[in-house]
């Protein structure tokens, strides 16, 4: 809600669910790499209209078009990326002469960091949320991770520690 505030440049009050579906579009489609007609193709607007929105996205939020050249000239040099806490994605195709291939390495080169430390930072929530439910001895348990969310097959009387400790692991 927030980014389609200051993306569409009105208040957070006059945001609705379409304008919130056209952000989220927007600001992961920039992470991909999207073009203004792609853009215009997902969100079923004109290409100037989209081609306007990712200019005040960019506008909005300098530092991601800061990462994504960054992160891109970086593995340009080094042939990798790597997550927050060090783990390497290999990505050879990024001095690739073939634009196309070269393209689809540079949208890898910019997205693997991202996804990549997200799946770090779930699996540490995930170790450190199984301790704490052993140390509380709790029945309860986690059964599933999709995404970045935690399934659990909770006991309705260990609910309330459940949430304290899911809190405070995430």
């Amino acid at each position: 809600t927030a980014t389609a505030a200051q993306v569409f440049k009105c208040s957070i009050e006059e945001v609705t669910s379409d304008l919130r579906r056209k952000a989220k579009t927007v600001n992961f489609g920039i992470i991909y790499g999207i073009s203004a007609f792609g853009l215009s193709q997902r969100l079923g607007i004109p290409r100037g209209e989209s081609a306007e929105l990712i200019k005040r996205y960019f506008e909005t939020y300098p530092g991601i078009k800061t990462y994504m050249e960054k992160t891109v000239e970086d593995c340009r040099i080094n042939g990798f990326v790597s997550t927050m806490l060090g783990r390497k994605r290999m990505i050879p195709d990024i001095n690739s002469a073939n634009a196309t291939v070269r393209g689809f390495a540079e949208r890898n080169a910019i997205n693997a960091p991202i996804q990549g430390s997200a799946a770090d930072l779930i699996k540490l929530a995930m170790i450190k949320i199984h301790t704490d439910m052993k140390s509380a001895g709790l029945k309860s348990q986690m059964i599933m991770q999709v995404h970045d969310e935690l399934v659990f097959d909770a006991f309705p009387d260990e609910l309330e520690v459940l949430k304290a400790i899911v809190k405070k692991g995430m």
